[in-house]
């Protein structure tokens, strides 16, 4: 992906002495070393989408992630609305928004490594909600924490179709993992962290 102006740090940083930001090529990167993230439990029952945005997908279960997304959401996930070659991934429009880092979408992109929100909002009002939201769960740790192979993850997309607004959600940082292959297709093999 294309190197990214990195967005002004949170307000909410401050607050956590032992948070240390990465800077990653594509973006803004909260690794969970942190620990003060979000609790989202009060938005009901596990589900597999928000799962995969707030980081929560076990590593055994990214490799059949879009095809368990396909089974469980076959109106959202049958087809993709857009596919891009560079960066390689695809755009999914949801009947029903999803909830996740406070914010909400109905604009999906999976990546080889990550699931995002698409916002359109300016990337000020976006990083806004988001520092408000790790404000309010402060004290709430997440329960699938974000460590050196998991982070939040908000830059701009800036590819036909997705300028102007913001990517917000999940990198899974494990070097074998393509979420677009097809698990049925490829050979077996750990994940390992990269």
């Amino acid at each position: 992906m294309p190197c990214l102006t990195p967005y002004p740090f949170l307000r909410m940083l401050r607050r956590f002495a032992t948070l240390s930001v990465g800077l990653l090529l594509l973006g803004l990167a909260l690794p969970s070393s942190a620990q003060a993230l979000p609790d989202d439990a009060r938005l009901g029952p596990s589900d597999t989408l928000r799962d995969a945005l707030t980081c929560r997908t076990a590593p055994r279960d990214l490799l059949g992630l879009l095809p368990r997304l396909r089974r469980e959401r076959p109106d959202d996930f049958r087809q993709a609305e857009r596919q891009y070659a560079e960066p390689l991934l695809d755009l999914y429009r949801l009947d029903l928004p999803v909830e996740a880092w406070g914010q909400t979408s109905d604009g999906i992109v999976i990546a080889d490594n990550r699931v995002l929100m698409v916002i359109d909002a300016p990337a000020d009002e976006v990083t806004g909600r988001l520092d408000d939201y790790l404000q309010q769960t402060e004290s709430s740790p997440l329960a699938g924490a974000l460590d050196e192979m998991h982070a939040l993850i908000v830059y701009d997309g800036n590819v036909p179709g997705l300028e102007n607004r913001v990517l917000v959600g999940c990198e899974y940082r494990f070097a074998e993992l393509r979420l677009l292959e097809d698990p049925d297709q490829v050979i077996a093999r750990p994940l390992t962290a990269r």
